[in-house]
C-alpha cells in the first residue's frame, strides 16, 4: 500500500516528504540526545534538555507540529477515497507550512545561540541543522512545485 501511495506523487513531493522527516527526525535527535544531567559528588540531582528549553522549544515544537501536518496534507492528498475541497490550492498549504517549519527552526536556533547557555551539548545544533535543513529542503521543493502550478 505503501508503494501505491508512493507512486501517486511527484517528484518534488517526495522531496518534501523527505525533508518534513528530517525535520521530524532533527526534533527526536534534539529531545533525546541534547540533555547534559548534572549532579553531586556523582549521584545524578537532575537532567536538563537544552533544546525544548524555554521559547525555544515551543519553536521546535510547532516546528514538529508543521512538519506532520504537511505530511498529513500529502497523505489526504493521494489517499484513496479521499474526496477533500481544499480552501486553496494544495501547493500554496504545503508552502506555508514548509516555510514554517524552516522559519521556526531559525528563530528556534537564533533564540538558542542568544541565550548564552552553560554546557550546550553539540547534538542541540546538529538538531538544529536537522530541522532547518529539512524545512529549508522541503520549501525549495514546494515554491519550485507552486511556481510550475502557476506557469
Amino acid at each position: 500500500m505503501v508503494n501505491e501511495l508512493w507512486a501517486k506523487l511527484s517528484a518534488r513531493e517526495r522531496f518534501i516528504v523527505f525533508g518534513m522527516i528530517a525535520a521530524v527526525v532533527g526534533w527526536l535527535v534534539g529531545l533525546i540526545l541534547a540533555s547534559n544531567t548534572y549532579g553531586v559528588a556523582g549521584i545524578a540531582t537532575y537532567s536538563l534538555n537544552y533544546y525544548n528549553a524555554g521559547n525555544s522549544g515551543l519553536l521546535n515544537i510547532l516546528a514538529m507540529v508543521a512538519a506532520v501536518a504537511t505530511l498529513v496534507v500529502l497523505y489526504l492528498k493521494i489517499a484513496p477515497n479521499m474526496n477533500i475541497t481544499w480552501p486553496m490550492p494544495i501547493v500554496q498549504i504545503l508552502l506555508g507550512l514548509t516555510a514554517a517549519v524552516a522559519v521556526c527552526g531559525v528563530l528556534s536556533l537564533l533564540i538558542q545561540v542568544t541565550n548564552n547557555l552553560p554546557d550546550v551539548p553539540v547534538m542541540m545544533y546538529v538538531a538544529d541543522v536537522l530541522v532547518i535543513g529539512g524545512g529549508a529542503f522541503a520549501a525549495f521543493n514546494a515554491y519550485q512545485d507552486f511556481t510550475a502550478a502557476k506557469a
